[in-house]
C-alpha cells in the first residue's frame, strides 16, 4: 500500500515510497501519522495541549501520548471523573470532586465542561455538596 509502485531500486531494494511512507518497502508510516492503507498514512494531528511534548503517536493506531487525567485518540478530552479548565492555548483536566453522599447514585462524575456535579434534589452547588434554603443534614 505505500509504494508508488510494484517496481524497486534493483542494487539497494529500494521501493518508491508514497508521501508520508518510509522504509525499504515503503510499509511504515512517517512519525505523526498512522494507518497505512491504499490511501496511504493519516496525520495523527495530536492536540499539542493535551499531548505529552516530543512524543509521536502509535503507528498503527495513531494514539497520542497523553498527559495525565487527559484521554482520546488525540488528546483532546479529559478522562471520566474530570473536567476541562482552558487556561489560554492550553487546558488542565481537573478532577470533579463530587460529594458523593449530595449526587444522583453517588456518581462521581461531572459534566466534562463546566464541572457541574448530577446533584439529587434539594441539593446544590458544583460538588453538590450544600443543601438548598429551607434544607439540612446532606448525608447518604
Amino acid at each position: 500500500h505505500g509504494s508508488v509502485s510494484q517496481f524497486c531500486n534493483p542494487l539497494s531494494g529500494q521501493c518508491n515510497c508514497k508521501e508520508r511512507v518510509k522504509g525499504l518497502l515503503c510499509d511504515t508510516c512517517v512519525d505523526n501519522f498512522y494507518g497505512l492503507d491504499v490511501a496511504g498514512c493519516k496525520a495523527c494531528e495530536c492536540d499539542a495541549a493535551g499531548s505529552v511534548s516530543g512524543t509521536v503517536c502509535d503507528m498503527r493506531t495513531g494514539q497520542c501520548a497523553c498527559k495525565p487525567n487527559i484521554g482520546g485518540r488525540r488528546c483532546n478530552r479529559c478522562l471520566d471523573g474530570y473536567h476541562k479548565v482552558q487556561k489560554g492555548h492550553s487546558f488542565l483536566c481537573l478532577p470533579c470532586n463530587c460529594e458523593k453522599a449530595g449526587t444522583v447514585n453517588g456518581s462521581g462524575l461531572c459534566d466534562k465542561s463546566t464541572g457541574q456535579c448530577p446533584c439529587k434534589a434539594g441539593v446544590t452547588g458544583l460538588r453538590c455538596n450544600q443543601c438548598v434554603l429551607q434544607m439540612y443534614n446532606l448525608s447518604l
